[in-house]
């Protein structure tokens, strides 16, 4: 999953391939809240980071997708959810969560479209998405409103990764449904890519509700 950021300086050549990169890091989630997400284990996908050493990479299947950004205070880079992005949220996701926090209990996600910018005092409101029955990596916004959801700034932690995607038009194919989102595979997890029917759907719907 897509957890790692890094500043590109300089494509130095594409025939061999080779970059001047410094991989972001952080030390620290205090921005977010007293959680300590960091020191547990986790990965840190959101708030505030600093760059590192430049280094020279020659692995272009290293890297995922362009990240929007803002610059900080003091050249910090900070990340948070934008609208339009698909990202994934730890479904059992508590602010117990440490350590010794079980891997069946942490590899749950749910997929959700960011549906404003983040702000601090705000936080961020997302809508779930469903999969589109007959497709492996289709997905749609839930068809009720109700269950938007705020997700204050001390939460951020529910989020995972974001996931690429791509808005489909209709045009793509015969069957192609327009308006959904195809997402990444590389970056969708794995018990999300299952193949579902029409009952399947409205069943994991009503379950979500």
């Amino acid at each position: 999953m897509p957890r790692y950021y890094a500043k590109i300086h300089k494509v130095i050549s594409t025939k061999p391939f080779r970059m001047r990169i410094s991989w972001l890091n952080s030390r620290s989630n205090s921005e977010l809240g007293p959680m300590d997400w960091i020191g547990s284990g986790f990965y840190k996908t959101l708030g505030d980071f600093r760059t590192g050493k430049h280094e020279i990479t020659e692995s272009l299947n290293s890297f995922s997708h362009q990240v929007k950004w803002s610059k900080g205070n003091r050249g910090v880079v900070r990340i948070f959810p934008g609208k339009g992005e698909v990202w994934a949220l730890y479904r059992n996701w508590s602010h117990d969560w440490n350590e010794h926090t079980p891997d069946d209990v942490i590899h749950k996600y749910d997929m959700v479209e960011v549906l404003d910018d983040f702000t601090e005092e705000q936080g961020v409101i997302v809508t779930p998405l469903v999969k589109v029955s007959g497709f492996r990596t289709v997905f749609k916004r839930h068809p009720d409103a109700d269950q938007q959801k705020r997700i204050p700034k001390e939460e951020l932690f529910r989020f995972s990764h974001q996931v690429p995607n791509y808005l489909l038009t209709g045009q793509e194919a015969e069957n192609a449904p327009k308006d959904c989102r195809e997402l990444d595979p590389a970056a969708t997890p794995l018990d999300l890519l299952q193949i579902v029917s029409g009952d399947a759907n409205r069943a994991s719907l009503d379950n979500n509700a």
